[in-house]
C-alpha cells in the first residue's frame, strides 16, 4: 500500500476494505455495485463505525470519569434521519435536535421524547407547542425572547417545562470564526458578563413557571484541546454556584455542549481518555470547592459519532486542463449536497472507488456541477491517472454535507444508505425531478 493511500484509507469507515484488485468495498459491499444500484452522487453510511464510537464514548467515560453521573447526546444536526435515530437509541443515547422538523423525524423513530434536547436560537411558538405537546424532555432558553414566550405557552397550557438555559461562556475556541459558538459576540446564549446569564436564572427561579434544570453551552466545533471544555464547565458552576448562594438553587445538570474533532490527513482523532480526564479533574475541584454535589454532566457528540461513518461517492463526467495546467475533474454533486468547503473552508481528500493499487502521480483539481466558480470540493489532490476510474470517494463525509444540502441549479438530492454485512438500508432514497416540482403550484 503507498503511502497516500495508506494516510486516506485510515479516514474511512472502519468496514472499508480494498480488494485485491484496488475496488474499494464497505462492510463487504462493492460500492461500485452500489453507485451502479443507486446511482450518484451517492453517500454510505457504515453502522459500525457509528456503533463503535458511540461506545468507545461510553468507555472512555466509564474510565477515565467518575465526578457524576454522565449523559452523551447525539447532536442530530451533524446528521439526521429516522434509522440513525434508531440506531443511536439502541446504544442508550439521548438526541440534540434544533428544529421542529428533527424533532418530527425523532417522533417518527419512536424515540423517547423524554429524552431529546430542544436546542435552537429562535424557536418559533408553534415549535414550542410542539415540544410541549409531545413532551420533549428540557427545552434549551437561549435569549430572554425565547424565555418570555416559552414562559408565556407554559402558563396558558398549564405545563411547567424543564429547561436549561444556554449561556455565552465567552471562551474563544482555536477554530475557523464560523465554527466558534461561545466568545462574547456569539448569536448563542445569554451573556455572562453583562449580568444577562445571572438575571435571567435569577428571573426562573423567583417566577417557577418553569424548571430551571441546568446549564448548557457550547464553543465551537472541531477542537482538539480540552481547555475549551474546562473553562466553560469552570464558568457555568462558578455562574451556578453565585445563582445558589442568592436563591438556594443548584443544577441537576450542566452541558459545556460538543465539538471534539475528528481525524484529519495532518492529525489523528484526538483522544477521548483526555477529555474525560480533563471534565474529572474540574467538576471534582469546583464542586469540592463549593462544598455541593456535582450536578449531571451531558456532552452532545455529533461529527465524532458520524463523519468517519459516512463516504460521499461522485462519478466523474470530464475533465479540463487549463493553459495555467490546472486539472479539473468534474463531477456530479458538489456545493448543493456539500457546501462546507465553500461555506468556511472544510478539507477534504479524495480516493477512487477502483485502481486504488495504481499510483497517485497526477494531481487534480475537484470541482462541482453548480454555476459557482465556488465549487471546489478539493482545491489539489494527488490521484492516480483518471483514465483508470470514473467514481470518487470522498472520506469523512457523514457529517454536516447532507443537513445541509440543497437543491441549488434545482438538482435533486442524493440518496442515503446505511450498511452492515448483512443489510442494506436506504435511509433516504433519491429525489427526483417530481420531488421539485410538486412544491410549485
Amino acid at each position: 500500500m503507498s503511502q497516500e493511500l495508506g494516510l486516506r484509507s485510515a479516514l474511512l469507515p472502519d468496514k472499508a476494505t480494498i480488494s485485491p484488485e484496488g475496488e474499494l468495498y464497505i462492510a463487504g459491499h462493492s460500492v461500485v455495485a452500489l453507485a451502479q444500484q443507486y446511482g450518484t452522487p451517492l453517500y454510505v453510511f457504515d453502522r459500525a463505525t457509528i456503533v463503535a464510537a458511540c461506545q468507545q464514548y461510553q468507555q472512555m467515560f466509564q474510565l477515565h470519569y467518575s465526578a457524576s453521573p454522565i449523559k452523551f447526546a447525539y447532536a442530530s444536526k451533524a446528521y439526521l434521519a429516522p434509522r440513525l435515530v434508531q440506531l443511536i437509541h439502541e446504544q442508550g443515547m439521548s438526541l440534540d435536535v434544533v428544529s421542529g422538523g428533527e424533532l418530527l423525524v425523532a417522533q417518527r423513530a419512536e424515540f423517547p421524547m423524554q429524552e431529546i434536547f430542544f436546542h435552537g436560537n429562535n424557536k418559533s411558538e408553534e415549535e414550542l407547542r410542539l415540544a410541549l405537546r409531545l413532551g420533549v424532555g428540557r427545552i434549551v432558553l437561549d435569549n430572554w425572547y425565547e424565555l418570555e414566550r416559552l414562559t408565556k405557552i407554559a402558563h396558558e397550557v398549564g405545563i411547567r417545562p424543564q429547561v436549561l438555559v444556554r449561556i455565552a461562556p465567552e471562551v474563544m475556541a482555536d477554530t475557523h470564526r464560523y465554527l466558534q459558538t461561545g466568545h462574547a459576540a456569539a448569536k448563542f446564549g445569554f451573556g455572562l458578563s453583562n449580568g444577562e446569564a445571572q438575571a435571567a436564572l435569577l428571573r426562573i427561579v423567583r417566577d417557577d413557571q418553569l424548571d430551571l434544570h441546568g446549564l448548557h453551552a457550547h464553543t465551537g466545533t472541531m477542537l482538539r484541546e480540552t481547555r475549551p471544555f474546562t473553562e466553560t464547565l469552570e464558568r457555568l458552576l462558578q455562574l451556578a454556584y453565585e445563582v445558589q448562594q442568592e436563591t438556594g438553587w443548584w443544577p441537576d445538570e450542566v452541558s459545556p455542549g460538543g465539538g471534539w474533532g475528528i481525524a484529519t490527513l495532518e492529525e489523528a482523532q484526538p483522544g477521548l481518555e483526555t477529555l474525560a480526564m480533563a471534565f474529572q479533574q474540574t467538576m471534582l475541584t469546583m464542586t469540592q470547592q463549593f462544598a455541593l454535589p456535582a450536578p449531571t454532566l451531558t456532552l452532545e457528540p455529533g461529527r465524532s459519532i458520524v463523519a468517519r461513518a459516512g463516504i460521499a461517492i461522485y462519478r466523474i463526467g470530464g475533465q479540463k486542463i487549463t493553459p495555467g495546467g490546472v486539472q479539473y475533474l468534474f463531477i456530479d454533486g458538489g456545493m448543493a449536497d456539500n457546501i462546507r468547503p465553500a461555506l468556511y473552508g472544510a478539507q477534504y481528500t479524495a480516493l477512487p472507488v477502483t485502481a486504488l493499487h495504481e499510483d497517485f502521480d497526477q494531481e487534480f483539481r475537484i470541482a462541482g456541477r453548480y454555476c459557482e466558480s465556488g465549487d471546489i470540493q478539493i482545491e489539489n489532490v494527488t490521484l492516480p491517472t483518471w483514465s483508470r476510474y470514473d467514481l470518487l470517494c470522498l472520506p469523512t463525509s457523514g457529517a454536516y454535507c447532507l443537513p445541509m444540502a440543497s437543491n441549488y441549479n434545482l438538482v435533486p438530492r442524493p440518496a442515503v444508505l446505511l450498511v452492515d454485512e448483512n443489510e442494506i438500508y436506504v435511509m433516504e432514497r433519491r429525489e427526483t425531478y417530481d420531488d421539485l416540482l410538486v412544491r410549485y403550484l
